[in-house]
C-alpha cells in the first residue's frame, strides 16, 4: 500500500501508516513525514516524524496558535523554551506551550523526533516551505530559509520569529 492510499478519505476515520509512509518533505527543521494532519484529525492535532539536522535549526520563535511537543526517538537535542534549557535524549519528551519563545539545537545528527502540535496547522507551514523528500539523505545545500522567505510564511501560520537560531546567538 502506498503512503497516499493509506490516508483516510475524510477526517475522523481510523487508518494505519507504517514506517516510511506519509507525505515527506525537506523543510524547516529537517525531513518531515506527515503522520497525522489537520484533515486527518479534524484540526485537533498534527503529528510529524522529523529527521533533524544542524543545518535546519530554527530561529527563536513563538507559536501563537498551537502548543508544540517533541518525543526524541533517537539522538539528542537541546531545547530553549522561555528561560528553560532542556537537554533531551532518546525517550525524552519536551513540551512548549503556545505563546512562549523557543528554539532548539540538534546535538547528534541526525536526530529522529516525533513533533506534536495542537491544534493542527503547523504541518501546512512545513509543507509550504518544503520540497519533496524521497530519502533520509538531506539534499545538497539544505538550510533554514532566510528571514525574507521564512518570515512572511511563518506570519501566515501564527508563528513569530523573535531572534536568530541558538548557535547564531553564540550558544
Amino acid at each position: 500500500m502506498s503512503a497516499r492510499s493509506a490516508r483516510p478519505s475524510s477526517a475522523r476515520k481510523p487508518f494505519l501508516l507504517k514506517r516510511g509512509e506519509g507525505q515527506s518533505v525537506w523543510s524547516v527543521g529537517g525531513r518531515f513525514t506527515m503522520k497525522v494532519t489537520e484533515a486527518d484529525a479534524g484540526g485537533r492535532f498534527a503529528l510529524v516524524e522529523a529527521l533533524a539536522f544542524r543545518a535546519t535549526e530554527p530561529p527563536l520563535h513563538i507559536h501563537h496558535n498551537e502548543d508544540e511537543a517533541w518525543y526524541i526517538v533517537d539522538g539528542q537535542m537541546t531545547f530553549y523554551v522561555g528561560d528553560a534549557v532542556l537537554e533531551a535524549g532518546a525517550g525524552s519528551f519536551v513540551f512548549a506551550p503556545s505563546g512562549i519563545a523557543h528554539t532548539f539545537t540538534v546535538d547528534v545528527e541526525p536526530t529522529r523526533v516525533l513533533v506534536f502540535a495542537s491544534p493542527a496547522g503547523f504541518e501546512r507551514f512545513a509543507t509550504e516551505l518544503g520540497q519533496p523528500a524521497t530519502t533520509d539523505q538531506p539534499p545538497a545545500g539544505l538550510a533554514m530559509p532566510g528571514p525574507d522567505v521564512l518570515g512572511p510564511v511563518a506570519e501566515r501560520y501564527g508563528i513569530e520569529v523573535v531572534g536568530p537560531p541558538h548557535r547564531a546567538q553564540g550558544g
